[in-house]
C-alpha cells in the first residue's frame, strides 16, 4: 500500500505506486465548525495506515478542506470567508490579493487536486437536527451512488448556491460530486455517521472492498426551490423547525416587526438556522420531484 501527503490536509492512498485512476475523493470540514467529516477521514486514514483497511482499485484522496478553521472551531477564519462560497473564484477578479484571507488561498490550493478527481464526496453537519441528506451536482452516476450510502433524502437541485459551492465547481469540470449533511453538529454520534457514509461511498465506487455491503436505503428526491435570507436581527421562526420537517401551505415560516413570511405550498424545511448574520440564508424550502 502507498500513502502520500500531497499537500497539508490532502492524503492519497493506492495499492499501486503509479497512483492509477479512478481518483475517488472524500472531503470533510469545508466549514471548520463541522469537524465530523475531518474526524471521519482521519479514522479512515488511520485504518489504512494500520492495515485494517486496504484500497481495492484506483487512488483514494482524503481531503481535510479547512484545517485552520477546524483548529479554531469557526465556520471560517476571522480574516477569511466561507470556503464553500468561493468555488466560483470570483474573488480573484474582484478582491485585491493582499486582502485575501486563508480560505481564498486554500481554495486555490485545493482547486487542482479536486478538479482532477473522478468522483467526490463532501461531508458536512448542520446546526439543527436533520436526517442525513445529500445534494447532488447532477453529473452521471452520482444519484445512483447517493442511493446506496445510507441517506434519507437527495436534493437534485439547489436554488441560489450551485455556482459557488464545491460540487458546483466540480460539475463544471464534469466530476460527479455529492455533498452530504450527516446530521446535527451536536449529535454525539455524528462522526460515526459521517464515517459510515464515507465508507459506504468508498465501497460503492469500488475504491475499497472490505466485505461489507453498501448501506442502501429508500431515498426521497427533492428540489430546493427557495431560499429565505434573514431580514433582521429580530427575525424568528414560527416554530423551532427541524430538517425536512413538512410545512403545510400557509404555515408561518417566520416574522419580525415588519416582515411575515408564510409558505405558499407544501414543502420541506431544509437547514433552518437562525444563528446567521442578517442577509445570510436562514432556511431553504424544498419540494418533491
Amino acid at each position: 500500500m502507498y500513502i502520500e501527503e500531497l499537500k497539508p490536509g490532502v492524503t492519497r492512498i493506492s495499492a499501486s505506486p503509479d497512483w492509477p485512476r479512478p481518483y475517488v475523493g472524500v472531503g470533510g470540514a469545508m466549514h471548520g465548525n463541522e469537524p465530523c467529516g475531518a474526524e471521519a477521514i482521519s479514522r479512515i486514514a488511520l485504518a489504512f495506515e494500520e492495515g485494517t483497511l486496504a484500497p481495492a482499485k484506483g487512488t483514494i484522496f482524503l481531503v481535510h478542506a479547512n484545517p485552520l478553521a477546524t483548529a479554531q472551531g469557526r465556520r471560517h477564519t476571522p480574516e477569511g470567508e466561507d470556503l464553500n462560497r468561493l468555488w466560483d473564484f470570483e474573488f480573484t477578479e474582484t478582491l485585491r490579493e493582499d486582502a485575501w484571507g486563508y480560505e481564498h488561498h486554500r481554495v486555490l490550493e485545493l482547486k487542482d487536486v479536486l478538479g482532477e478527481l473522478d468522483v467526490f464526496l463532501d461531508l458536512h453537519s448542520a446546526g439543527t437536527s436533520t436526517p442525513a441528506f445529500g445534494v447532488s451536482n447532477g453529473e452521471a452516476q452520482i444519484d445512483e451512488i447517493a442511493k446506496q450510502i445510507g441517506i434519507a433524502y437527495l436534493v437534485q437541485s439547489w436554488y441560489g448556491l450551485a455556482d459557488k459551492v464545491i460540487i458546483g465547481f466540480l460539475k463544471l469540470t464534469g466530476v460527479p460530486a455529492l455533498s452530504v449533511e450527516c446530521g446535527a453538529h451536536d449529535d454525539p454520534e455524528i462522526s460515526d455517521k459521517a464515517q459510515q457514509i464515507a465508507l459506504s461511498f468508498l465501497r460503492v465506487t469500488g475504491a475499497i472492498d472490505d466485505g461489507h455491503a453498501s448501506n442502501g436505503s429508500d431515498v426521497r428526491t427533492v428540489h430546493v426551490v427557495e431560499k429565505i435570507t434573514k431580514p433582521s436581527k429580530e427575525f424568528y421562526f414560527g416554530e423551532q423547525w427541524t430538517g425536512f420537517q413538512t410545512l403545510a401551505p400557509g404555515t408561518l415560516l417566520g416574522r419580525d416587526r415588519v416582515t411575515e413570511i408564510r409558505v405558499s405550498q407544501r414543502c420541506y424545511a431544509v437547514l433552518p438556522n437562525l444563528d446567521v448574520d442578517v442577509g445570510d440564508d436562514v432556511i431553504y424550502l424544498a419540494v418533491d420531484t
